[in-house]
């Protein structure tokens, strides 16, 4: 079992959990889209034992335990009045890759103790952003306070990436299960990226929803199939990879020197999830970018709020 995922608690996707080795938590109901409820249950916390990357993620416990407590920070809450949506999301990106990662600290706000559905359900309640990949790179990978890093992270991002088993080219749906719960998540794959193979798709928060379907199934749905994006020689093993430029995710060829590239965990499985990041106990783990991780594992989440868009008119002045 890698050392790595022992560290995050993270089991897998596609891997049975062995019996008695996890039981359910109080029952959480969070308020999904469309008005939608669903009940998540918390796994219980794991014990961590780090050590640096070792062998595959295949057999490995859940990624993201249950951590200490976490304080919220109270941020700036920006003017957005008569601002598209589409707008305010396109200033805030480019709002948050203009500032210094320390700026970033100073807008956001980090919760602790959520799966992947109260992540994005608390979201759209509150209206804010989920902090992309990219952006959280940046402060793993340029902020010189530990402490401050180890009591944040780890945490689900906001950017969701969807791949196929390997070698297997996308179809016209893809369905994905949980392997410890009975949630499963469908996906209607754009018709220009059927028959891709090998490669991931990535969606950023909130250009995507969840919608309940009944019966513990969601939907993914997209509100514009332009903002689907594909990650081309999506890796097919776990390794060392340059970053794309505009996603952080890794791809490409593996490469051994360890300056300017990211540690990629990925499943021989089919996955449909946020990427996660994380800091715990070493610098080597800055660079890992986890695409494995169960729904039901609870996180962090950094969120923040919609920035003003100055009307197209008024950027010309």
């Amino acid at each position: 079992m890698g050392i790595f995922m022992q560290r995050f608690g993270m089991n897998a996707l596609g891997r049975r959990v062995e019996a008695g080795s996890l039981a359910r938590g109080s029952k959480v109901e969070a308020r999904m889209a469309g008005g939608n409820r669903v009940e998540a249950v918390g796994p219980k916390a794991y014990s961590l034992n780090p050590t640096p990357y070792s062998s595959q993620p295949m057999a490995a416990a859940k990624p993201f335990g249950r951590y200490g407590p976490l304080e919220s920070h109270e941020v700036r809450q920006p003017d957005v009045t008569g601002q598209s949506l589409a707008d305010q999301v396109k200033r805030t990106r480019q709002m948050l890759r203009e500032m210094t990662p320390e700026k970033v600290l100073e807008v956001i706000e980090f919760h602790k103790g959520l799966n992947l559905f109260e992540a994005l359900a608390l979201a759209k309640e509150e209206g804010k952003l989920i902090i992309p990949n990219d952006i959280h790179d940046r402060i793993l990978n340029e902020r010189t306070d530990m402490q401050y890093l180890e009591q944040n992270y780890p945490v689900w991002t906001g950017t969701l990436v969807i791949y196929e088993k390997l070698d297997m080219p996308f179809g016209e749906h893809i369905w994905v299960q949980s392997d410890m719960f009975d949630d499963s998540i469908s996906f209607t794959v754009p018709e220009h990226f059927q028959g891709k193979v090998n490669c991931a798709l990535v969606i950023e928060h909130p250009d995507f929803e969840l919608v309940y379907l009944g019966q513990n199934k969601y939907e993914l749905k997209v509100s514009d199939e332009q903002n689907v994006h594909q990650i081309e020689q999506f890796p097919k093993i776990n390794g060392q990879y340059k970053p794309n430029a505009e996603t952080g995710i890794p791809h490409g060829k593996q490469v051994t020197e360890l300056e300017k590239t990211r540690y990629l965990w990925r499943s021989d499985d089919a996955y449909l999830g946020l990427l996660g990041r994380g800091y715990r106990n070493g610098d080597s783990e800055r660079r890992v970018v986890v695409a494995v991780d169960d729904w039901s594992g609870v996180s962090g989440v950094a969120l923040v709020p919609l920035a003003f868009a100055p009307k197209m008119s008024d950027s010309h002045d």
